[in-house]
């Protein structure tokens, strides 16, 4: 027998000989008895990550005996670490994607606040950094335990981020990952996740990557309270973050363990278990940071029933326990306890990347106007669009798709005048709408990175007058851009682009300045072919 994994010895007395060795010398040895292999289940034990020794002969049959010795190790599954005591490599903590999904949340959040806060942008980038991120340290109000922010930020959203920064933790401690509330092995988990997060959190409101570096929270006045000026700091945040987060995590494995998992028995479609995950937000959350979906569990299978589900392939099984309740079980237990599973006919492979049909979303931000059309100055435009594209075309060279977008929320910021108050110095108003003209046309279609050229047009309607008083709450969209679509898998693709778009009234108000946006946007999409897979 040949492989990393065994290596094929004959014994003689108490004397170990190579088999191909023994056969060289020209050494005659007697027929040995037949191997009896024990049933596989009996061989593997439940917390070690070695494979074990499998007995090749009987040993009542004398000195003779034919045996296979490991050589190598297997990988302990991930709902055997809780229980492993070999200190197996995959059952310590992963550090890298852990640091990888944790700076990535990081620089969510930052963004989020310099997007979204005008003043945060300004003190950002104004005076000596590193001076101005030393004095939001020593800047910070420890005599007060509120820091000006709205009760529900205080008292739920931070919690609901320190529930985030704990999953973080929990989705890359294996020892941890699949353990539900009430079982061994919960509460060190669970302690584990609370020291990350206060640490994590601590980094967030006193480093240089958080709110002390950007934005200088501690280093300047924003309010006053009893006639006193204050900055936005308090010691409530360093409390409800870890604690809250704790018993909102538990909460949330409460709700996992006992309705979640009940709803999610039956495949359902994405938007039904869309909803379900809204249930546990912060793992859902978590999940997306490391590019799973809202409902993905490390401890159980849940599946989506929908067309954008691939189908399966040819050589896809399910794992079914044999039957050892008989010596006919027991047998094909030893042999496999892996059967194919009951199908209809394999559908055939699509032979290129993506697909006819593309469904996907992306977010996008413009920083700065520009002026070809529009001429409103310093307007920033955040949208959120949903997108689905079919191939009208393919060739060798270049794909044509029809490609409208449904715009499911966009954000507008502009300034007002007339304002003394600094906080009142600029507008935000929020808008939906639709692109049902859209196109794209993407070049090398047979390659995994696709560059491609695209436009689009339709219309946003506001919640408010956008651009100027006298304006619309009504207003026409009309882009040119491109990008590079990459495909990380056959039927996945991640897309980078730029759009330069306008957006005008097309003077159905008294007043239409209009405007230009540079929006670079990130998307992700998958495809599918009916009657492919």
């Amino acid at each position: 027998m040949e492989g990393p994994h065994a290596a094929l010895t004959v014994s003689w007395g108490a004397h170990q000989v190579p088999a191909d060795a023994a056969a060289a010398s020209g050494t005659f040895l007697p027929d040995a008895p037949s191997p009896a292999f024990e049933p596989v289940a009996k061989l593997i034990g439940e917390s070690s990550s070695l494979q074990p020794a499998l007995a090749g002969a009987d040993p009542s049959a004398g000195s003779w005996s034919l045996g296979v010795r490991p050589n190598a190790s297997e990988r302990v599954p991930l709902d055997q670490c809780p229980s492993d005591k070999t200190g197996a490599r995959e059952c310590r903590i992963h550090w890298r994607q852990l640091l990888l999904t944790s700076a990535a949340f990081n620089g969510f959040l930052n963004f989020g606040n310099l997007y979204t806060g005008y003043w945060y942008r300004w003190e950002t980038t104004r005076g000596r950094w590193f001076q101005r991120w030393f004095n939001s340290d020593l800047g910070w109000d420890w005599n007060h335990w509120t820091d000006g922010n709205p009760a529900l930020d205080q008292y739920v959203g931070h919690p609901m981020m320190g529930s985030i920064t704990n999953y973080m933790w929990i989705q890359n401690d294996p020892k941890g990952a699949t353990v539900e509330i009430g079982e061994p092995g919960y509460w060190k988990s669970r302690t584990r996740a609370l020291a990350f997060t206060t640490a994590y959190h601590f980094e967030w409101k006193f480093g240089p990557f958080g709110e002390a570096g950007v934005g200088h929270i501690g280093d300047h006045k924003t309010h006053s309270v009893n006639g006193k000026a204050r900055n936005d700091t308090g010691d409530v945040e360093l409390v409800t973050t870890p604690v809250g987060g704790l018993l909102w995590t538990m909460a949330e494995d409460a709700l996992d363990k006992h309705v979640v998992r009940k709803l999610e028995a039956t495949p359902r479609r994405p938007v039904t278990l869309l909803f379900i995950s809204l249930l546990t937000p912060s793992r859902a959350t978590a999940n997306i940071f490391r590019w799973r979906p809202p409902w993905y569990r490390d401890n159980r299978q849940v599946k989506a029933s929908t067309f954008w589900s691939d189908p399966a392939g040819p050589n896809e099984i399910d794992v079914a326990p044999a039957d050892t309740s008989t010596s006919a079980g027991a047998s094909a237990a030893a042999s496999s306890s892996i059967r194919p599973a009951a199908r209809g006919e394999v559908l055939p492979l699509w032979p290129h990347y993506g697909g006819v049909h593309e469904f996907g979303a992306w977010w996008g931000a413009s920083l700065m106007s520009g002026h070809i059309w529009g001429y409103a100055k310093d307007i920033k435009y955040m949208p959120v669009d949903v997108s689905y594209s079919y191939l009208w075309y393919r060739g060798a060279k270049w794909n044509f798709r029809y490609a409208p977008e449904l715009t499911a929320v966009a954000m507008l910021d502009e300034p007002q005048s007339g304002q003394k108050l600094p906080w009142l110095q600029r507008k935000r108003t929020y808008g939906s709408g639709l692109s049902p003209a859209g196109f794209r046309a993407s070049f090398y279609p047979e390659s995994r990175a696709q560059p491609f050229l695209s436009t689009d047009g339709g219309f946003i309607y506001f919640v408010d007058r956008v651009l100027s008083p006298q304006g619309s709450q009504f207003m026409y969209t009309i882009d040119f851009g491109g990008g590079l679509q990459i495909f990380r898998k056959q039927r996945q693709a991640v897309t980078i682009g730029y759009r330069y778009q306008h957006l005008s009234n097309a003077n159905i108000s008294l007043h239409n300045p209009g405007t230009d946006t540079n929006v670079f946007y990130l998307a992700v999409s998958r495809f599918r072919s009916k009657g492919y897979r």
